[in-house]
Order: C-alpha cells, then structure tokens, then sequence
C-alpha cells in the first residue's frame, strides 16, 4: 500500500515509517523540518499549512492511505495563535486533499489532551472514548476541532478517519527516567493516568488501522496498557482521585486507567512493550 506520513520527523513518525516500511509498504515521509540524513526515505519537506504543497505531496506519493502525525505537538512551542490555526488548518487540508483525490482512510493524532486531566480528574474510570472532553490549553482545543473535522469529512464523504488520542507516547529512551522520576513522585502522573507507552506500540497500532479491512470511523484511545508504578492501580486512584472520579468497573492489579478496549476489538492493538519499575525494554535497531 502506498501510504503518506506527516510529520514524519517527529516522536511517533519516525516509529510510524519504520513499522510501515517493515511490513512492506510504500512510503512517502513528509514534515516542515528536515529529515535527519538517512533517516527517512522518500522524503518530501511539506508544509501542512499550504494547501497546494499537500495536494502535491498527496499525488506523488500516489497514497492510498494517510497517517497524519503532523502538528505543533503541544501548547508552548510556539504562540497560542500559531498552535491552534497551523494544527487546525494542517488537518483540514491533509483531509480535504484526501476527499478530493479519492483518499478513504486516514489516522489522525488526537491526543489525550482532549480529556483535559491536566486541569481536572478524570470524571470516571476506565477513561473511554465517551468521557466528556475538557481541552485546557489551545493544544487541546485544536485536536477537538481535528476531531469534529473528522466527523464532518465521514458525514459528508464517507471516509475513514480514526482520531487517535494518544497519551504518555514517549521513545524508549526517554521512558526508564520518565519511570524513575514517577517513582519518587507518584503525584506527578495524575495527569497521563501514571501510563506511559512506547513510541513503537503506537506505530503498530497506526500500521493495524490503516490495514484492517473495515473500521469505523471516530476517536480511539492509544496508550500503554498498565500503569508503569509498582502500586496497584485502585490503590492510586483511591490516594489521588478520591471520591471526586466514579470507579465504574473495575481496574484489576496494574491496568492503566485508560481504556483501548475500543482500539483492540477495531484492529487488534495490544501494546507489546509493557515498561514499568520492573520491567523494561531497550531500543532495538
């Protein structure tokens, strides 16, 4: 399948074109920055913001299919103003190229920001793709507007665009001190629900979506599936949340807060680098 990446320098697109190019598919790698020598094939420096430079970028890599990881990955990097309308206007672009060239399935970073657990708890657990959404900062804000793009491109075109809220992604290098940092202070990793997930589950998952036959359309949660402490998941919610986030079912030993049980029964995604106090993985080639 030929498949174009956005953001394709960054901390999940570069995992994304490796697992691609894995299982054999043709890429076409795409980012606003240049891409580290010998890094990433078939690269084309694109920015999302210029619709004529997405529509070229979508023809010559002939896509058949889209993993959209481009954007300004968090409020900060740049001013406000810029975060919001440069995310907001990369992702209607990357998606109405797609409508009007034919392009039916797209993955789109989302991201856990949505939930806005930044700012506030959680108001139940498991956290599902039904839990309300409070977006904190002009980050946030422009992924919820992705999302509702999502929605109106399915409405009115009948594509497939699966909104990936991601949480916790980080590369296996930076996760052992993310880990220990967390351990010495447990209050810290409220927000990302104490769960981190390695930058190469999210890729599979990316890889999964884009090959599964049928899916539906809509957000889906994408993290690590267990909390990466040594204290029992219930036991931090009790100490943490209190009686101010519903338990709706139950969260056995270290099961992350977060559910994918959507994500598993769509197309299979089943993180395979488990990281915790105990348990680690290295980067591997």
């Amino acid at each position: 399948m030929h498949i174009l990446v956005t953001g394709a320098s960054g901390r999940i697109g570069r995992y994304v074109v490796k697992e691609l190019l894995s299982a054999g598919h043709n890429v076409t790698s795409v980012d606003v920055l240049p891409a580290e020598e010998g890094n990433l094939p078939r690269f084309l420096r694109v920015d999302l913001t210029d619709a004529g430079e997405v529509y070229q970028a979508l023809a010559t890599a002939k896509a058949e299919a889209v993993v959209h990881m481009g954007a300004w990955a968090n409020a900060g990097v740049v001013p406000d103003t810029r975060t919001y309308g440069d995310n907001v206007q990369g992702t209607f672009n990357i998606f109405q190229a797609c409508a009007d060239l034919g392009i039916q399935r797209i993955v789109s970073a989302s991201s856990a920001q949505v939930y806005g657990f930044a700012k506030a708890l959680p108001v139940y657990v498991p956290v599902d793709e039904a839990h309300p959404l409070r977006p904190a900062n002009c980050y946030a804000l422009s992924k919820v507007v992705g999302e509702q793009a999502a929605d109106y491109f399915f409405d009115r075109f009948g594509m497939t665009i699966l909104s990936f809220r991601l949480m916790g992604i980080r590369t296996p290098t930076q996760l052992d001190a993310e880990i220990d940092q967390l351990a010495h202070a447990p209050d810290g990793g409220t927000s990302l629900l104490w769960t981190r997930t390695d930058a190469r589950d999210a890729a599979v998952a990316c890889r999964l979506a884009v090959e599964v036959e049928s899916v539906a359309s809509g957000p889906y949660n994408i993290t690590g599936s267990r909390v990466v402490l040594s204290h029992p998941t219930t036991a931090l919610i009790e100490r943490y949340f209190g009686d101010e986030t519903e338990v709706r079912d139950a969260l056995p030993g270290h099961v992350s807060p977060m559910s994918c049980i959507k994500a598993e029964a769509a197309f299979g995604y089943q993180p395979q680098y488990v990281w915790s106090m105990s348990q680690k993985h290295l980067e591997s080639g």
